[in-house]
Parts: structure tokens; sequence; C-alpha cells
């Protein structure tokens, strides 16, 4: 994900030896009522994770309301690379690179000199021409002296008179540079990087994300990480060699971006030969249809088997011949579990657009061959539950076994945080 908006001065990268702390903020979670300490838990918990490539010193802490993350003086270089990463943890609003001066027990202006040296600092590092700035200051800490308009005046006239910034806008300005007074502290900082937004993932319950090979269901994985739900993953693969050689699919590496937002996930490759034979010596019109009734129970019987309380999937209303409503309700009417389909109003461009930024689409666009693709060219575009279901009584002799037997010869593979990790360790969002 971007961490700089174009055309923007990366002061960041200019300033990155002067950054001392990490303040972030939250959105959703301040309409939290009773049950707000466990979101923060739950959200320090991943961010902990998430960062933990970066070595011990990047400790993120709670002080009052406010969340940071410090940055030791040891492994600056990692800057950047905490700051992407940070922006990939669901539960986070904005994240403000600062530099950071502590509080005194009895706030005074004697550090207005070293706090207005770091203004102009910043300043310098961040003028682009044709920009216009404003100054904000806010005072959370009232035993700080003076009144905050009148520090943003002076400030902004220091600007003026010592800097090449000569145009001030209060209502869109292209860099606000913002003083926060806190008890424990200042915080000046003039960028702020778009966060994740939503919930931290771990508070919204367990999914079983029925995977493809598109660009559809990863797309699908992120929102419903946004929303603050942990995910497992399932995909079906069309030979052994798919499933037993990782390397040569795809979904693999589909699935280790993903945990970057998911922060833990597994993912069950299930072959479907069982199916694939039982159709071939009893073929039906509505192959795909039955198939992806097929491909649901299986998902279910995991999602029940590892604690998962609804199924996911990137169905688009209307987007392909077997995703018609008829067709949706067909397949839901399989299954007991609630089958979650975060993109049923969204047309393909937008789809296309999020898969962009977050960075899957170049995998989802690489020629693989999906389950669906290979079963039936001309899918039918409507069907009904109880003539499928007499083609499945037909078709199939033992349902359940099959069930049982496509499980059986599933393989799992581990993920944490966009790496893969050891099936049996802990995991941190189970507890």
């Amino acid at each position: 994900m971007a961490t700089q908006a174009t055309g923007s001065v990366n002061v960041v990268a200019i300033l990155q030896d002067k950054i001392n702390r990490i303040l972030l903020t939250y959105g959703e979670l301040a309409l939290k009522g009773r049950n707000l300490d466990d979101f923060k838990r739950r959200l320090q918990d991943n961010l902990r994770l998430r960062l933990a490539f970066a070595g011990p010193g990047w400790t993120v802490r709670w002080r009052h309301k406010r969340l940071f993350v410090e940055v030791p003086e040891q492994g600056r270089e990692q800057l950047p690379a905490v700051l992407t990463a940070l922006q990939e943890v669901a539960g986070l609003a904005w994240i403000h690179p600062c530099r950071w001066l502590p509080g005194d027990p009895r706030p005074s202006t004697e550090h207005l000199p070293q706090l207005e040296s770091w203004l102009l600092e910043m300043a310098r590092a961040s003028y682009r021409p044709g920009d216009r700035f404003r100054v904000t200051v806010n005072r959370a800490d009232k035993r700080f002296p003076g009144r905050s308009n009148a520090l943003e005046q002076e400030w902004g006239a220091r600007l003026i008179q010592e800097t090449d910034w000569d145009q001030v806008s209060l209502r869109r300005p292209e860099r606000n540079f913002q003083l926060n007074i806190y008890p424990e502290g200042c915080y000046l900082f003039c960028e702020r990087l778009p966060g994740m937004g939503g919930l931290p993932v771990g508070s919204g319950g367990r999914l079983m994300t029925m995977l493809s090979g598109g660009i559809d269901s990863p797309v699908a994985a992120w929102m419903m990480a946004k929303r603050g739900c942990s995910q497992d993953f399932i995909h079906f693969t069309a030979t052994h060699q798919q499933q037993n050689d990782p390397a040569s699919n795809k979904v693999v590496d589909m699935v280790r971006h993903l945990s970057r937002f998911t922060i833990r996930s597994r993912l069950y490759l299930v072959p479907y030969t069982h199916f694939d034979l039982a159709m071939l010596a009893s073929p039906s019109p509505y192959g795909v249809i039955l198939f992806r009734r097929f491909m649901a129970r299986v998902a279910e019987s995991l999602c029940q088997e590892t604690g998962g309380l609804a199924l996911l999937n990137g169905d688009s209303l209307g987007q392909v011949a077997s995703q018609t409503l008829e067709n949706m309700v067909s397949k839901s009417r399989a299954v007991t579990l609630p089958i979650l389909r975060p993109l049923v109003g969204m047309d393909k461009q937008e789809i296309i657009d999020i898969a962009r930024r977050i960075g899957t689409f170049e995998n989802a666009i690489q020629p693989y061959k999906d389950c669906c693709a290979l079963i039936e060219q001309s899918p039918k575009t409507r069907s009904e539950h109880g003539r499928l279901s007499r083609e499945e009584k037909d078709a199939f002799d033992d349902y359940e076994g099959l069930i049982r037997d496509s499980l059986a010869e599933a393989r799992r593979l581990d993920f944490q945080c966009g790496e893969a990790v050891d099936p049996d360790s802990k995991d941190p969002l189970r507890g």
C-alpha cells in the first residue's frame, strides 16, 4: 500500500533521523463502549505482531487514549517499512510520523524555541512551490500556558519570514504543520498517512474464505479483515501437483500476501478429484452449480471444524453466469452457515481498483485455471434448490463420504504477517 501521496514531498525520507515516535489514531474504536478495552488490546497485539520484523526496539504503547510506536535509535532504516506495515493493520485511521518532546510535570513555554526550530526544519524539508500551508496547535493539556490560536499565528508568521512558504490556507492546505500538546509530551508532525480503517482483526469472529485464483475473492478477504474478521482460506485444486508443490500454485503467494492484513491465516488446499470422477460418471447440465454447492459444503465442514462462524466468497451479482441471484440462492441453500458476499453490489472496475490498491491485482491476473473454469464452459444462469438436490441424489451415492474423502487429502499451510510459519506454532488470534 502506498505511503506517500502522488507528487508530494516525502518528508519521512528527508527527516528520517529526526522522527522518534509514530502517533496512531483510530476511528471506529472511539464509538465502542464498555468493551473498548478489548478492542484496544486486540489492536495493540496485532501491531506488535505486525512490527515484529523490525526488531525489539519498536515498542507499541498506550498513554491514556493515545496509541504510539516508539522509534528506536538503532534501526531507523526500518522506518519506511514500519510505516507501510502500520497501514496494513485494520483498526487504524491515521499514522503520524512525529518529532516528540517529553512533557514536564509543570508545563511551561521554555521548550517552545526547540519546537519552533523543529517546525522550521520540517517546513524547509517539505516545501513545494505553489503549495499552501497552515499551522494547527492542539493544547489537549490545558495546563500549558498561552492560547492555541496565538501560537498558530506566531508560528505561521515565522514560516513565511524564514522559509519559502508564502501561501496560507486554513481550509484546504497541502501541508498542515501540527503540534499536539499532551501531559506526556508534545508531538510535532506535518505528515499523516491513511490507515486501513475498520476494526482490529480478531474482534469480529472467524470466517472460512473460499479463495479462487482470480481478482474478486482476495478483495472480499481484505474487506472482511477490515471489519475485524480472522480468516482461514480454502482453495480447491485441479491436480495433486498444485496441492503438493506450493511453489507452482499462485494461490499460496496470494494468501501469503493477504496475511499481511489478516495477521494469521491457514490455507487448506483441497483436491476436487473425487467430485470430478463422480460427475464424469453422471454428467449434468448444472455441473458448475453442483460444483459450487459441493465446494460450499466442504468449506462449511472445515469451517465448523476450525471454529468459524460463516463462509466468505467473492461473488458479485450478475458478474458471471454462475453468480446470478438464482444461482447464489441455490448455493446458499446447500449449507446451513451464512455465506458473506461483501462484493455483491460492486462492479468489476471498483473491485479492480481495490485489488490494485492492496497489492493483489498482479498476482490475480497471472494465468491460472480456477476450478470452476475447468468444470464447464457454459453454466446455467438459473437453478432451483429442489432440482439440484435431485440431481445430487442421482449423481452421488455417498455425498458425506465425498466430503470426507476430499478433506482427508487436504494440505494445510500457515502464514503470519506475510510469512510462512510452522503450522504447530501458537495462533495469536486464538490466544
